[in-house]
C-alpha cells in the first residue's frame, strides 16, 4: 500500500508543471465591457489555485480520518461501564 501510495504521488508531482498558470491568467484583468465574464472566471479558478486548495482538502481530509480512527481504537480500549 505504501508503494502504490508513493507511485501515486509521485505521478501527480509530475504533472504539477503543466498545470500551473498561462501567461494570460497571471496577468490580472482590466474588467471593462470587452472582457467577458468567462475570461475573468478563468483567471480565478486557474490550475494553480485548484491544486492548492486540492492540497488543503487532502491534508484536512486526513487529520479527519486520523482523528477518527484514534477515537475509535481508544473508545475499543476504554469501554465505557
Amino acid at each position: 500500500m505504501k508503494t502504490f501510495t508513493l507511485t501515486v504521488s509521485v505521478f501527480f508531482l509530475t504533472l504539477l508543471h503543466p498545470m500551473l498558470a498561462c501567461v494570460g491568467c497571471r496577468q490580472p484583468g482590466v474588467g471593462n465591457a470587452d472582457e467577458p465574464q468567462t475570461v475573468l472566471a478563468g483567471v480565478g479558478l486557474s490550475w494553480g489555485v485548484l491544486c492548492m486548495l486540492g492540497v488543503v482538502f487532502v491534508i484536512v481530509s486526513a487529520l479527519v480520518v486520523f482523528i477518527a480512527r484514534t477515537c475509535r481504537d481508544l473508545d475499543r480500549q476504554n469501554p465505557v461501564p
